[in-house]
């Protein structure tokens, strides 16, 4: 662990947001009354921590899923505050642990809700950089926890009926974040469309995606970019297969 020096002014970050969590994180921070916006998108996207070395996952290069057997107990990598506090460290984006850490480092994801019921009881500092970090004490945590999920709709049964929406009508947000998701998996082609499914009266957005990528991967992939997005109650459905076939429909994303 190392030494952190408490910011004596409001915490400022001077570089630029490096996801669309970030982003709502900049804005709490510029303006308070934004902050709440921040709490409930981070409590459905993925949140970066890591583990100590004699930790389970802690091991670097030990890549896969891992699952904590009883007795085993998950330690966390953090800072020591000056008035001696032990914190745990967290990241909104996994390139601000290789950053603290070091480019070997092992990181975890975790949806941010699970990991801060996990550590409701402890100190968090997000994002320490240069001495400083946005610090959360349990209070706080059990407080930001109090926030309801967002509402998700389940994909009705039936046919769907897909149309291209107009370019007015394009939902500029959820696009932006399907393409960042795309950049570092090989998708072939990817057309998001308009979809109504007439028999459950039901409205939402479809995915069509054509990859050699591990259908189940993708999607997950997928669910993890839209997190904290607000669809209104609508559905987002995602379907992927093999390259080929006919044309989507849609906007052509890829």
């Amino acid at each position: 662990m190392t030494d952190a020096t408490p910011a004596a002014t409001p915490l400022v970050f001077t570089d630029n947001p490096m996801n669309p969590l970030e982003e709502y994180l900049y804005a709490g921070l510029a303006d308070a009354s934004q902050m709440g916006a921040f709490e409930r998108v981070m409590l459905e996207a993925d949140l970066y921590a890591v583990p100590e070395p004699d930790s389970p996952g802690g091991t670097p290069g030990d890549d896969g899923s891992k699952v904590l057997r009883p007795g085993e107990t998950l330690i966390l990598r953090g800072v020591v505050l000056n008035d001696g506090r032990e914190t745990v460290t967290l990241f909104t984006d996994p390139r601000r642990a290789t950053q603290m850490f070091g480019d070997d480092t092992r990181i975890l994801a975790m949806k941010g809700r699970n990991l801060l019921d996990m550590l409701k009881d402890s100190v968090i500092l997000l994002n320490p950089a240069g001495g400083r970090g946005l610090r959360m004490d349990p209070d706080q945590i059990k407080a930001v926890l109090q926030h309801a999920p967002f509402p998700t709709a389940v994909r009705p049964s039936g046919p769907v009926d897909l149309m291209e929406p107009p370019e007015p009508q394009h939902p500029v947000a959820l696009m932006g974040r399907l393409r960042v998701a795309f950049r570092d998996v090989k998708i072939d082609e990817a057309w998001l469309a308009r979809a109504r499914w007439n028999e459950a009266r039901q409205m939402g957005w479809f995915l069509d995606i054509r990859t050699e990528e591990p259908a189940n991967e993708i999607t997950a992939l997928c669910e993890r970019a839209v997190r904290g997005l607000a669809f209104g109650g609508e559905v987002f459905d995602v379907s992927v297969s093999k390259p080929g076939g006919e044309k989507g429909v849609g906007v052509k994303l890829v």
